[in-house]
C-alpha cells in the first residue's frame, strides 16, 4: 500500500485492526467518509464551548451529529481563516480545524461528508431583500420564496419591506414552523413613494433573541425615490430627468432618528441619489453625534460623493451596497457613473473599519444569484444566460473589490447589519450550523473562474435544505436520522491519519491495485484503520 506526496513516493507504515462483531467499535471510528448527511437532533450544546487548539488533542469529545472532512473550509474568522474539517452536534458547530482534529468527533452515529476537496462557507446573508414580501413577482406562496432563497444559498435575510397584514403571514408562517430561513422584517414607516404609513409598527417591538427564526429587526423609512418616482441627486444622472424627488425635509428625517432611537429600533433609510445621501448623514451627525449603537443603516448608496465617502466611517454608518452591474445591458446613466456610482473600491478604501453589507434587493433590482454577484463584485463583468462573458469598461473595471472583501461582504458584513454576527456568518464553535458547499474554493481560483462557480448544498441548524441535482446525497439521505452512514461494501468503515481530496481512506476498499486508492497526502508514517464489522478473511 503506497502514499504519495510531493514528488516522492513512500511506503506508509499502517496498522489495520480487524473488530470482531462481538467486540465494540471504538467511538472514535467513522460511520463512512463519504455521502453521508446531517442527522436530525435537538439537542443543542452551549454556545459557550471552546475552539480547538489546533496543537492539543481534546481527550473524551463527545460524538458529533455530523462531521466534514477533506474540504476547503473557509470560516470567514480573521483569526482562524481556513481549516479541513468540521464538526457539528445539534444545531451548533462545535469544533473546527484539521482532518485529524475533527475525526476525533466521529461515533457509530456520526454522519460525515467527505468534501473531496470542495468549499464549505458559511450561509450567505442578505441584509437587504424582498423575496418575502414579492412572492407574487415569482408566481409562488412564501414557502416557494424560501425555497428560491435555500437554493441559492441564503440562509439568513433581512427583508425590507413589511406592513402589518405581511408581519401576520410571517408571524403564522413561524409559528407553524415552517420558517427556515433566518428573517428580520423591517416595518414600513414610509412607503417607497413617499407615503407615512401611521404608527401601527409600534404594535411589534423589535425582537433579538438568539437563534429565532423570526425577528422584528427594525424600521424602513424611504428618503428618495428609485422603485417610486426619481432618486434624489445633486446633479442629473440623465439629460432631462431633473434633480429627483427628495420625500422629506431635514426635520422630518430627524425626527424619525430620534423616534426610532427612543424605542430602540433600528433604522434602515433608503437613500440612492448623493442628495438623499446628504440628508440621512446629517440626521446621523446631528441626532446620533457619531455613535450608532442601534447600527442605524443607509440603504443602496448608489450615488456617493467623493466627500461623503469619509463620513460612513466617521459616523459609524452601517451601509448596504449592491453586487451586481449589469454590463451586458448597461443602462443609460452609466457615463454619468464613471465618476459617482457604486465606486464601492473608493468607498471600502476611504473606510477601511467601517461597517458595509452586500444586499440582493431582490427581485427588484438584480438577478437572484449570490454567487453572481460575488463574480460581478470582483471582476465588474457580466455573465449572459448562454453563458458569454460582457468585460467592463476600464473605469468600471476600477470598481472591483477582492474576493475576500465581497466575502466578507456577503457573510460578517450583512450578519453583522441584522445583529445576527454572534449567530452566522463565520464557521466558528458556538454559531449555528448555517453552510454551503460550493464546488469551488473562490479564493483559490482565478476571477474569471468565479462564473463557474456552483452552489451544491445549504444547510440550516446542521440540517440539509438544498442539494442540487447532480449533489444529492445530503438531501437524499436526511431520512436516515439517527442511523449513522453506512458503506455498502458490507458495513465496512474506514478511517486514516491523513488523505488527499479525491482519496479518501474508503477508496482503498476498490480492489483497484493500479494507481487508484487511499492517498494519505502527507510524509510517513502514517496508519489507516478498517472495521471489517465482523471476523473477514484478509488476503493480499
Amino acid at each position: 500500500m503506497q502514499s504519495k506526496s510531493g514528488f516522492q513516493t513512500i511506503i506508509i507504515l499502517f496498522t489495520i485492526i480487524i473488530l470482531s462483531a462481538c467486540q465494540a467499535a471504538p467511538t472514535s471510528v467513522p460511520s463512512q467518509i463519504t455521502e453521508p448527511v446531517p442527522t436530525k437532533t435537538e439537542i443543542i450544546p452551549s454556545p459557550s464551548a471552546a475552539p480547538i487548539e489546533t496543537s492539543t488533542p481534546v481527550p473524551d469529545l463527545e460524538p458529533a451529529d455530523l462531521v466534514f472532512i477533506n474540504g476547503k473550509v473557509l470560516t470567514m474568522d480573521p483569526h482562524n481563516p481556513h481549516a479541513e474539517a468540521l464538526a457539528v452536534s445539534g444545531n451548533l458547530i462545535v469544533a473546527v480545524g484539521s482532518n485529524q482534529q475533527i475525526l476525533e468527533y466521529q461515533g457509530p452515529s456520526t454522519r460525515t461528508i467527505d468534501l473531496q476537496g470542495r468549499a464549505l462557507l458559511p450561509g450567505i446573508v442578505d441584509a437587504h431583500t424582498h423575496l418575502f414580501n414579492n412572492h407574487d413577482s415569482f408566481g409562488t406562496d412564501l414557502l416557494g420564496a424560501q425555497e428560491i432563497a435555500l437554493s441559492n444559498g441564503i440562509t439568513t435575510l433581512g427583508n425590507m419591506y413589511a406592513n402589518k397584514d405581511f408581519v401576520e403571514e410571517m408571524k403564522a408562517l413561524d409559528d407553524a414552523g415552517e420558517l427556515i430561513v433566518r428573517t428580520s422584517l423591517y416595518l414600513t414607516v414610509v412607503t417607497n413613494c413617499g407615503d407615512p404609513t401611521g404608527d401601527w409598527w409600534q404594535d411589534f417591538p423589535v425582537t433579538r433573541v438568539p437563534g429565532e427564526k423570526l425577528r422584528i429587526g427594525g424600521l424602513k423609512i424611504f428618503a428618495d425615490g428609485g422603485s417610486c418616482k426619481k432618486l434624489a441627486g445633486s446633479q442629473e444622472i440623465l439629460p432631462g430627468y431633473g434633480l429627483g424627488d427628495l420625500f422629506m425635509t431635514q426635520d422630518e428625517m430627524n425626527n424619525y432618528f430620534r423616534q426610532a432611537e427612543s424605542l430602540g429600533y433600528q433604522l434602515a433609510v433608503h437613500a440612492q441619489g448623493d442628495r438623499a445621501i446628504d440628508q440621512a448623514l446629517t440626521a446621523f451627525s446631528e441626532v446620533l453625534g457619531g455613535t450608532n449603537d442601534l447600527r442605524f443603516r443607509i440603504e443602496h448608496n448608489a450615488i456617493i460623493r467623493p466627500d461623503q465617502r469619509k463620513l460612513y466611517g466617521e459616523l459609524d454608518v452601517v451601509a448596504t451596497i449592491f453586487g451586481y452591474y449589469p454590463v451586458c445591458d448597461m443602462p443609460a446613466w452609466t457615463e454619468f457613473f464613471q465618476d459617482y456610482g457604486e465606486n464601492w473600491r473608493a468607498l471600502l478604501d476611504a473606510n477601511p473599519n467601517g461597517h458595509f453589507a452586500w444586499h440582493g434587493d431582490d427581485p427588484l433590482v438584480t438577478p437572484i444569484s449570490p454567487l453572481l454577484d460575488l463574480a460581478s463584485l470582483v471582476t465588474r463583468a457580466d455573465h449572459t444566460d448562454s453563458g458569454q462573458i460582457c468585460e467592463p469598461p476600464e473605469w468600471l473595471l476600477k470598481h472591483a473589490i477582492t474576493v475576500h472583501e465581497a466575502l466578507q461582504l456577503m457573510t460578517m458584513g450583512s450578519a453583522y447589519a441584522l445583529f445576527r454576527e454572534k449567530e452566522v456568518g463565520s464557521l466558528e464553535t458556538g454559531k449555528y450550523a448555517d453552510m454551503i458547499i460550493l464546488n469551488l474554493d473562490p479564493t483559490a481560483i482565478q476571477p474569471d473562474e468565479l462564473w463557474d462557480l456552483e452552489l451544491l448544498a445549504t444547510f440550516v441548524d446542521g440540517k440539509a435544505v438544498f442539494c442540487s441535482s447532480d449533489y444529492a446525497f445530503p438531501c437524499e439521505m436526511d431520512a436516515t436520522e439517527g442511523q449513522g452512514s453506512q458503506d455498502t461494501s458490507d458495513n465496512i468503515q474506514v478511517r486514516a491519519s491523513n488523505s488527499l481530496a479525491g482519496s479518501p481512506p474508503q477508496a482503498i476498499l476498490d480492489g483497484d491495485s493500479e494507481g487508484s486508492g487511499w492517498v494519505s497526502g502527507d510524509m510517513a508514517p502514517q496508519w489507516i484503520e478498517i472495521d471489517l464489522g465482523s471476523e473477514k478473511v484478509v488476503t493480499g
